[in-house]
């Protein structure tokens, strides 16, 4: 129910973005028994008559677009009905509640105070990508070629039960579990492919938690692997794959090996990439920039501050291999 609300709370928003003015008039009154409502007209309706008491359970364990905590405000401050239930002499009151509710979100969207917050929301964002992007010329200074590996870890069906529970403090008792649970999978695979597995040569990594309507939570990561040491990327992603699977889950995980089907992808940014590999360096900072995005709608929540993205130590410029000085 969040997703679908949160989608219908953006849609009104674009409405009012581009409407100025009163949204419900005259003009929308029942004609012949029949109300005429326009596609934008219902769009604020959907938005406006959500039931906010019922989404507040989804709000707690996941960060939210501040523009759905705009709504919920100005919802609680204006009392509003549905024209679609409404009769043909409430329907004047009906519309000036809308109107007002409109005029109430636009004030707050539009006040320096939220402004600030979606600022904040874009910033930290930015910085993550920024810092990505610096990651990954550093280790492109460090070795002249990577085998690059993109996989998504996620849990089968009732691996992880959230959703299922009612009580506001066994779900925050809940997502403590599973927040600890899922933070420990990811800090084993990855100590199991730098102590175990350093055959594979890894020298960098990039992860970044989403939750999902299907998915629920779910792992979005990136593994650099030393090009003069390996190759073979689909297969090493199996592997790696299975060992999530079996292993570090016991059963309960899923994986998506990303570079098994490269021709799915505008931007591939995985396999083996060169220093000097224009096309694939841009292919490679493209999804990187991607998996730095800002979750526009719903971003994975993790309790007492811990990190919903990641990478790897960045190597110092003195660090670089010896060899051949590279021709630019």
């Amino acid at each position: 129910m969040l997703f679908d609300s949160v989608s219908s709370i953006m849609e009104a928003v674009s409405v009012l973005e581009k409407t100025p003015g009163d949204i419900f008039g005259s003009e929308s009154f029942r004609i012949g028994g029949s109300l005429i409502l326009s596609y934008d007209q219902e769009c604020v309706i959907s938005a406006a008559l959500i039931k906010y008491a019922k989404i507040e359970r989804g709000m707690v364990l996941f960060k939210v677009n501040p523009y759905v905590s705009a709504f919920y405000e100005c919802y609680k401050e204006i009392k509003l009905s549905n024209p679609h239930k409404a009769s043909w002499s409430e329907l004047p009151e009906c519309f000036d509640g809308l109107n007002r509710f409109v005029a109430a979100v636009r004030e707050r969207i539009s006040s320096g105070a939220f402004k600030r917050q979606i600022s904040a929301h874009v910033r930290a964002a930015n910085k993550n990508c920024s810092g990505l992007l610096r990651y990954i010329d550093a280790l492109f200074a460090r070795h002249s070629r990577l085998l690059v590996l993109r996989i998504d870890f996620s849990y089968g069906k009732g691996g992880l039960e959230i959703e299922g529970v009612s009580a506001l403090r066994d779900r925050l008792n809940m997502l403590r579990v599973v927040s600890e649970k899922i933070s420990r999978h990811r800090v084993e695979l990855i100590g199991y492919l730098k102590n175990k597995r350093a055959e594979l040569g890894m020298v960098g990594f990039v992860w970044k938690l989403e939750y999902g309507r299907e998915k629920g939570h779910h792992y979005h990561m990136m593994f650099f692997l030393d090009g003069a040491k390996v190759r073979q990327d689909i297969v090493i992603a199996k592997r790696i794959g299975e060992y999530w699977n079996n292993v570090i889950t016991q059963g309960k995980g899923v994986y998506y090996n990303c570079n098994g089907d490269k021709g799915k992808y505008k931007y591939c940014g995985v396999g083996m990439i060169s220093y000097n590999d224009a096309e694939g360096l841009h292919n490679l900072k493209k999804a990187a920039v991607y998996l730095a995005k800002v979750d526009r709608y719903i971003s994975a929540c993790m309790p007492e501050g811990k990190r919903t993205f990641g990478k790897g130590n960045t190597p110092k410029p003195s660090e670089r291999s010896a060899g051949r000085p590279r021709q630019y």
